[in-house]
């Protein structure tokens, strides 16, 4: 799932913004319902995957189905952090469907 999502960032005044738009049947087949707490799971797993240490805040998801997608919105937070160990995966840390 990792590998089907697009990535947008932006900087306004200091703070972060990224935006993560994925296909709405790839979204749908690993979690079935649109939360908050699962557009955070996967941000932070997102992040993780490439070794970001960004901390997330702000959460929020939007379905648009006129495009198909699903799109999480978020601030991330980089001053202050500590850097945290990566965590290394074998493949697509969801599962890449062949």
């Amino acid at each position: 799932m990792l590998n089907s999502i697009g990535e947008t960032r932006a900087v306004k005044d200091g703070l972060h913004n990224i935006i993560l738009e994925i296909p709405e049947d790839v979204y749908m087949s690993f979690y079935g319902t649109l939360s908050e707490e699962n557009a955070y799971d996967i941000l932070k797993q997102y992040l993780n995957y490439h070794q970001d240490d960004g901390i997330p805040s702000d959460v929020k998801i939007k379905h648009n189905k006129n495009t198909h997608t699903v799109n999480i919105y978020a601030n991330l937070h980089y001053l202050g952090n500590e850097k945290t160990e990566p965590k290394f995966y074998t493949d697509d840390a969801m599962g890449e469907e062949a």
